[in-house]
């Protein structure tokens, strides 16, 4: 078993703690459990990050409602581009490749697929 140093956050409270685990995923997975209790220490989390016995941050997750935040804003820049594109004569829109692989990523990264 490896010991892991475990940061538990929702913006403005931190909890640190240790934890034995074979792996830093098995290690986020008991995290995570913990969290699933809707309060760790009193507190709703919002991010688990794992650090190895050398400060490396090895494993990281954060609840969807602040993965929307951080992407709304990607979001929105793509929907924008989308919305003012021309119409034609018939009144269409041609949604050109880049635009939708920028929607794409940001709809990703709400999903946790990274950006």
């Amino acid at each position: 078993m490896i010991k892991y140093t475990v940061h538990f956050s929702n913006g403005t409270q931190d909890v640190w703690d240790y934890l034995d685990a074979e792996t830093p995923e098995e290690a986020l997975a008991f995290a995570r459990s913990l969290c699933e209790l809707e309060a760790y220490e009193g507190m709703k989390v919002r991010t688990v990050s794992i650090f190895d016995v050398d400060g490396n941050d090895v494993a990281f997750w954060q609840d969807d409602e602040l993965r929307l935040l951080h992407a709304a804003s990607d979001l929105l820049e793509a929907l924008e581009a989308i919305c003012d594109l021309p119409a034609d004569d018939a009144g269409d829109r041609t949604i050109p490749a880049g635009f939708l692989d920028q929607a794409r990523a940001a709809i990703a990264e709400v999903k946790g697929g990274g950006p």
